[in-house]
């Protein structure tokens, strides 16, 4: 037995080896011609490098193709399984102005580029640093304008001591943009930039931040950058919180999402009997959790339990509950995640609600893949919905507000109604006539 061990031994180790010297070059290029002539690359001073997971990121440095003044490659062997997905972000580390990043420009996680690897090497097609192919001239001069009333009402920011900036793409997101108040005791501050590092007609995402850490809440901000050479952006309060964004008490608030032919981002279908749901985001003093590595007390259940706030078990409606405390923002953010992963939308692409009553709030049935993106002010005009049929037993409604949420009765009680899951942002839903009953339908506010 041990003979046969050790020919196996000798066997199996050539035919590893084999495998793994058929990587060959991966050839990256990145056109720098613009950001030479915006100054922000000077080839004689700043580091280019490309960075991702075949050189964990640390970066490999590229060089100027022979001929060109403005061409960079380097040539990496990368091990990877043929059709592999790959990702990887070109950096500038600049001697004036720091360490530059590109922003989110492609389809991988974070933004980062990705690339379909292939065994027996490839060249990479070139492109331009930040997909920046236009010199922008002069650039644009942007105003930025937010209110700090609510911060500075509840002595969170105190503008004798603390102080405020904005952050974005535009700068690679780093400090030194101050804003100022517009007049002596203003809760609006303001300030004004030249963006040249993005093209006109591009969007731009920012935020802003006190202290050097104190971030917003929520998705990045975006605008799009205008054609002319001056822009004011609108005024905007703090995370959004105005006065009376905040909720009064505390509130227990149940989310739920319909997992019934669900399908995964990559396309897999969601397993009612052996996938699970957990929820990510930041909502009731929670923030986002590192993906991959779901902690105790984010799964949502199909239970029927009073605990979990599930309504009906078996059903392939999941739902939590939380408590959110009195103080805290009516706006919450999140994503649902099969099994622990980024799994339901693009990258800050996010479910975005308000718990609209205090006391208890169950927030309207999600259908995962639908990201609904509730306005804080709901409009007080709801609009008409539009029947028609039946054809072949089938009635079809259908209503052009994507805020309101579609409500079904049968008896027109005020307890009866009840709201049809999915129904939001729809806009259109089929149900069936062959039976003779009395259906009523209304459009109501989440």
């Amino acid at each position: 037995m041990r003979s046969l061990l050790s020919k196996l031994g000798l066997v199996i180790l050539p035919c590893l080896f084999s495998f793994l010297a058929e990587a060959q070059t991966t050839t990256f290029r990145v056109d720098m011609s613009v950001q030479i002539a915006i100054g922000r690359y000077d080839p004689s001073n700043d580091l280019l490098l490309v960075r991702g997971p075949f050189n964990t990121w640390g970066g490999t440095d590229l060089t100027v193709v022979a001929g060109s003044n403005f061409i960079y490659e380097a040539e990496i062997d990368i091990f990877e399984a043929d059709g592999a997905q790959v990702d990887y972000k070109f950096f500038i580390g600049s001697a004036t102005s720091g360490d530059i990043w590109e922003g989110n420009i492609g389809t991988g996680e974070n933004g980062n580029r990705r690339f379909n690897y292939q065994t027996g090497g490839q060249i990479l097609e070139t492109v331009f640093f930040d997909d920046l192919d236009t010199n922008p001239g002069g650039g644009v001069q942007v105003t930025f304008q937010v209110n700090m009333a609510p911060l500075l009402q509840d002595g969170l920011f105190l503008p004798e001591f603390d102080w405020l900036e904005v952050r974005g793409a535009f700068n690679s997101w780093a400090a030194g943009f101050e804003l100022e108040p517009i007049s002596e005791g203003s809760p609006i501050y303001s300030g004004t930039t030249t963006i040249k590092s993005i093209a006109p007609g591009d969007s731009v995402e920012y935020k802003y931040v006190y202290n050097d850490d104190q971030w917003e809440n929520g998705s990045n901000r975006k605008f799009i950058l205008a054609e002319q050479a001056l822009q004011v952006l609108p005024i905007r309060y703090f995370s959004d919180i105005r006065p009376g964004s905040n909720l009064t008490e505390d509130t227990k608030i149940v989310i739920s999402v319909n997992m019934n032919n669900a399908l995964a981002l990559n396309g897999t279908p969601f397993n009612l009997e052996t996938d699970r749901v957990y929820l990510n985001g930041e909502f009731s003093e929670f923030t986002w959790w590192e993906w991959s590595f779901p902690p105790d007390g984010f799964e949502l259940l199909d239970n029927g339990t009073a605990e979990s706030g599930d309504a009906v078990e078996g059903d392939g409606i999941y739902s939590i509950k939380f408590q959110a405390l009195a103080g805290q923002p009516k706006r919450i953010e999140y994503k649902f995640s099969i099994n622990g992963e980024d799994s339901e939308a693009d990258f800050q692409n996010n479910h975005i609600r308000y718990i609209r009553e205090t006391g208890n709030y169950p927030l309207p049935v999600d259908q995962f893949g639908n990201m609904v993106h509730e306005p804080e002010v709901l409009s007080s005009d709801l609009g008409l919905i539009t029947i028609n049929g039946p054809v072949d037993g089938m009635v079809t409604l259908s209503w052009e507000n994507t805020d309101a949420v579609l409500q079904h009765s049968e008896s027109l009680a005020p307890s009866s109604w009840q709201n049809i899951p999915n129904s939001q942002g729809d806009r259109e839903m089929v149900f069936s006539a062959t039976e003779i009953s009395k259906n009523y339908f209304r459009l109501a506010t989440p």
